[in-house]
């Protein structure tokens, strides 16, 4: 076996623990819930392994506060970046779109200024979830408040997406979005569609709704995106790890 040389060792992860071997994803996430965390062990193939770290909890969902929920993201990320992941994600939807067309571009510039590591957002990652399904037209689903709808149908307008139908549960009340039940999400995105969307959208990385993805795409006859799918699926491409991931739904069962 050829060794390496003291002068290369700093070029590969040789720290890496035995779960971490294929990929190392760095997770910044919002304060309220854990389905951020939950979701990603669901998905993550084997060798495929997460750090994280949360920014300071939020007090509610109203458009107001949503608006600082980016305020210690780049802090966050030179934190992470200590351990050399992979590829660094902002985890969360509003946090990357209250702010309008081209904010997550910024974070990202921003985020990979400070680390030298490639990093997406939620929003990012949404998008792109889009492109790959062919998706265009739209029905949105979310826990927001009526006006944070709005400045994601805007959002999402702004970036080439035509949003058909936008309805959500109205909250404020971080610790009841974060314990909706996946059987309420999944009448709220079936109640939304329309039969001239493309694919449905369930927006929010603190909801539970990762395994209502496969029915809700088997009763409609479209894709379903929502946002911890579409963060992790970006994530794993960056990363160059293509193995399909069953049981979610389109988006990850194609080949990256």
């Amino acid at each position: 076996m050829q060794k390496l040389k003291m002068s290369e060792v700093g070029r590969y992860p040789l720290w890496r623990s035995d779960q971490s071997w294929r990929a190392l994803i760095a997770v910044i996430h919002p304060g309220a819930g854990n389905h951020h965390i939950n979701d990603f062990h669901k998905l993550a193939p084997k060798g495929v392994y997460m750090g994280s770290t949360g920014v300071p909890l939020h007090e509610d969902e109203s458009a107001e506060t949503m608006m600082h929920l980016d305020e210690h993201v780049v802090d966050a990320a030179r934190l992470l970046a200590a351990n050399k992941p992979d590829v660094i994600a902002w985890v969360c939807t509003a946090g990357s779109f209250m702010k309008g067309k081209g904010h997550d571009e910024r974070l990202i510039k921003e985020m990979e200024e400070a680390t030298h590591i490639p990093c997406t957002t939620t929003s990012t990652a949404v998008m792109a979830a889009f492109r790959q399904l062919g998706i265009k037209k739209l029905c949105l689903a979310t826990p927001y408040p009526l006006d944070v709808n709005e400045i994601e149908k805007k959002f999402l307008g702004e970036n080439g997406f035509e949003v058909l139908k936008a309805d959500g549960l109205d909250l404020v009340d971080n610790r009841i979005l974060t314990h909706l039940s996946p059987n309420v999400l999944y009448r709220l995105a079936k109640a939304i569609d329309l039969p001239e969307a493309d694919g449905i959208f369930i927006s929010c990385t603190g909801l539970d709704v990762l395994d209502i993805i496969e029915p809700l795409e088997k009763d409609l006859g479209k894709p379903v995106v929502t946002s911890n799918q579409a963060s992790y699926w970006l994530t794993f491409k960056m990363a160059r790890v293509g193995e399909p991931i069953q049981g979610y739904g389109r988006l990850l069962r194609e080949p990256r």
